[in-house]
Parts: C-alpha cells; structure tokens; sequence
C-alpha cells in the first residue's frame, strides 16, 4: 500500500461526533471522503490501499490474509468468472461479464469520466480521469482475488461494472457486497435491474459459502435504493461507515 507520511494516534474523535479507528482491521474498508478530510487535516498517516481502492489508517492491522481470510476465500469458491473468460446469462443472453482488458483502457475512461456517475460512487472523482486511471484501474481491478470485478457488456459493448467484494465482515465470512455503475447513456432503461437481479442470482449459486449480499447506496440515490429494494434487498439502515449512506442486505433464499 502507497503511504502518506503524518503522525498518527490510535482514536480520532471527529467534531460530528465520529470517531475514527486508526488501528482498526484493514476489512473495515476505506476512510469515507469526511474522514479522509478530517485525517489529511489532523496529519493522519494514511496508506492508498489498492485492493479496496482507497485510503485506510496507515496502522491498521492487515487481516486479509488473516486464517478468517482464507476460511472465506476457501468456502466461497469457485469464483463467478475466470480472467479472460466471457460468461453470458442464460436467461437473458443479451448480457455476458467478463474480466476487464488492458485494452479496454479508453472505453472505461470514456464511460466513467463522468461527475454524474461519481456522485453515487463513495471515492472522490479524479477529475479528470485520464487514460492512464483507467488503465491503473483496470490492472488493480484484476489483481486481487479480495473481489471479483467484472465488465458488463451488453449486446457485446462494455456498459458498465459490477463487483462483488468478499471479507467484508470480520465476525462473518458469509458476507459479501455488491457495488456496480453504468455508463450513463445506459440510465433509465431498466438494465440497473436487470444487471442486478442476474448478477445477485449468479453470485448465491457460484459461490455456496455466501449466506448474504450487502449493498451501500447513497441516500439521494433514489433509483439505485429503488432497484435494490424491489430485488429483495431489505433495508437495515443508515450504514455504519457513513451516515450518508443507506445499507440494504439480501439473504440467500
């Protein structure tokens, strides 16, 4: 992990009355844009975690390789899709993923330097993302097997991501959680759902040791809370990360 040198201290108490763990697990995931603020001004040392694209506490402790870790990489495979392999949907065969391309470089630059896609997005927009991102964030997109990222193509064009991320719960290896955007021309057609939909039924029958999927949906993203809502992901509340943000979960049937 890249390192930003500051000083560091084990707790942080933010003024909105957060507090922020600077030895915390490396599975609590990435400083929300408030916290990473708050950090940066406080002269937090911080490290770029690549994996999880974004800054954690350079203190925490790196538990993905922790014996939990494997427990849940061991229960959960196969994985959805091999690298270089294209999986069509046999319901709707319209719809295929597969592992991003190295060539692919120009087609995700041009789909997703977008600032109306990355104010649904928790990471802060690149602005503008170059050809070069693209391409950093296709190479870290299929460099781990912490997550299965997977292009979205449809009718053979790449419209978009979906990504099912696994070890997100330390307690519970049976988590994992999906995330997913597309490319806006491709807004208010239905395929939100329809990628969704597949892609929670492929993720339950591919990977046996996954009893439940987690979503994190930004309040004012009503389409995306309406679309996970109406696939059967419950509501459990605001998520602990970010108040901000709404948490949804759907159970294996």
């Amino acid at each position: 992990m890249q390192k930003e040198r500051h000083s560091s201290s084990a707790k942080l108490q933010m003024p909105c009355g957060g507090v922020i763990d600077t030895s915390r697990l490396r599975s609590a995931g990435v400083l929300t844009p408030t916290e990473l603020e708050f950090c940066r001004a406080n002269h937090v040392a911080l490290s770029y975690d690549p994996v999880q694209i974004g800054w954690v506490p350079a203190m925490v402790v790196d538990d993905f390789d922790s014996p939990l870790g494997h427990r849940a990489r061991s229960s959960q495979a196969p994985r959805i899709l091999a690298k270089g392999g294209v999986k069509h949907n046999a319901i709707a065969p319209e719809y295929a993923l597969r592992a991003w391309h190295e060539s692919d470089a120009a087609t995700l630059q041009a789909l997703l330097d977008d600032p109306e896609i990355w104010t649904w997005l928790p990471e802060t927009y690149p602005a503008p993302l170059t050809l070069g991102t693209a391409a950093a964030l296709i190479e870290i997109s299929n460099a781990s097997n912490h997550h299965q990222v997977c292009a979205v193509l449809r009718n053979d064009d790449i419209i978009g991501q979906l990504r099912l991320e696994y070890d997100v719960d330390p307690q519970d290896p049976g988590v994992a959680e999906i995330s997913y955007w597309l490319g806006r021309p491709f807004w208010g057609k239905g395929i939100g759902s329809d990628i969704v939909r597949l892609f929670t039924a492929r993720s339950f029958a591919d990977n046996p040791g996954i009893s439940s999927i987690v979503a994190r949906v930004h309040n004012d993203n009503a389409a995306s809370l309406r679309i996970l809502k109406k696939l059967g992901y419950a509501v459990q509340g605001p998520d602990p990360k970010d108040p901000a943000w709404t948490r949804l979960c759907c159970r294996r049937s």
